[in-house]
C-alpha cells in the first residue's frame, strides 16, 4: 500500500494460541540450517495487475526458513524503493500468507513489521480514507473500511503475536491482508466508484499483457507453475 498517516493506538500481547501443525522454523544463517534446494526464493520484483498472483488466496506457511528470511528482506527493500508503506507476498508473485509494513515508509523511522499466517478479528468502526496500491500503479479511490481490527499473526522467528490496531495501522494491514485474499482495494469500491476506476485497470491489462506478447514477462501458465512450486515447497 502507499500513502502515509499515523499510527494512533497500538496494544501487544501474545496470545494463546500454537503454530499450525508441522509449522516449523529453521536456523538462521548464523545457526546451523543445512543447505536446501527449496531454500532459495531468488530475486523479487514488484509485479503489477493483473499478475495472476494477485488474483490468487495466498497460503499458510509451514516453514519459515532462509529462503522465507530472504524475501522479507527483500519485500522491506521493494517497499520502500517503490515510496510504499506495506506490501504483501502476492505483490512479488510468492503465494505465502506474509506481509510488510513500515506506516512511515522510510528505512531509517518507524517500526517494521513482519506478519506471517495473519488473522484478523474483531473489526469495529467504520473510516473511509484514500488508498493506493504499488501494483495498481496511479490509482487511488476511497475505502471505507473498520476503523479498528485485532491481528494474530506470527514473527519471523515463529512467535506468535497479537495487536489490537486503530487508525492508519490498523487500515494497511486491513489492505495487506485482503491481498493475501486475492483482493484488490478495487474490489471494495461501490458500484459507481468501481466504473470510474474501470478504465484504469483495462490500461493496466493493456500494458501488461503487452509486455508478455514483447516477451518481456512470462506467459501467464508460466506465471502460475511458478506460484505451484513455490506453494508446495513450504506450504504443503
Amino acid at each position: 500500500m502507499d500513502g502515509a498517516g499515523i499510527i494512533e493506538n497500538v496494544s501487544t500481547r501474545r496470545p494463546d494460541c500454537s503454530p499450525p501443525a508441522g509449522f516449523t522454523v529453521s536456523a538462521s544463517p548464523s545457526g546451523s540450517e543445512p543447505p536446501s534446494s527449496t531454500a532459495d526464493i531468488g530475486t523479487l520484483e514488484l509485479v503489477e495487475y493483473p499478475h495472476p498472483a494477485l488474483f490468487r488466496k495466498a497460503q499458510p506457511l509451514l516453514r519459515i526458513d532462509e529462503g522465507v528470511r530472504d524475501a522479507i528482506d527483500q519485500m522491506f527493500d521493494i517497499m520502500y524503493d517503490a515510496q510504499g508503506v506495506g506490501l504483501a507476498a502476492n505483490q512479488v508473485a510468492l503465494p505465502y500468507r506474509m506481509f510488510v509494513v513500515n506506516v512511515t515508509g522510510n528505512p531509517n523511522a518507524g517500526e517494521e513489521l513482519v506478519f506471517l499466517n495473519p488473522t484478523l478479528s474483531r473489526p469495529r468502526g467504520t473510516a473511509i480514507q484514500e488508498e493506493g496500491c504499488l501494483s495498481l500503479p496511479g490509482l487511488r479511490a476511497d475505502v471505507r473500511r473498520p476503523e479498528r481490527v485485532v491481528v494474530d499473526a506470527f514473527s519471523l522467528d515463529g512467535q506468535p503475536i497479537r495487536l489490537d490496531l486503530e487508525g492508519f495501522l490498523a487500515r494497511v494491514v486491513q489492505h495487506e491482508f485482503d491481498h493475501l485474499e486475492g483482493r484488490l482495494f478495487t474490489d471494495r469500491l461501490p458500484e459507481a466508484a468501481a466504473l470510474e476506476v474501470k478504465r484504469d485497470l483495462e490500461l493496466l491489462e493493456d500494458m501488461f499483457h503487452g509486455k508478455q506478447a514483447r516477451g518481456e514477462l512470462p506467459a501467464s501458465d508460466a506465471m502460475q507453475e511458478r506460484l505451484d512450486r513455490l506453494e508446495a515447497e513450504r506450504c504443503r
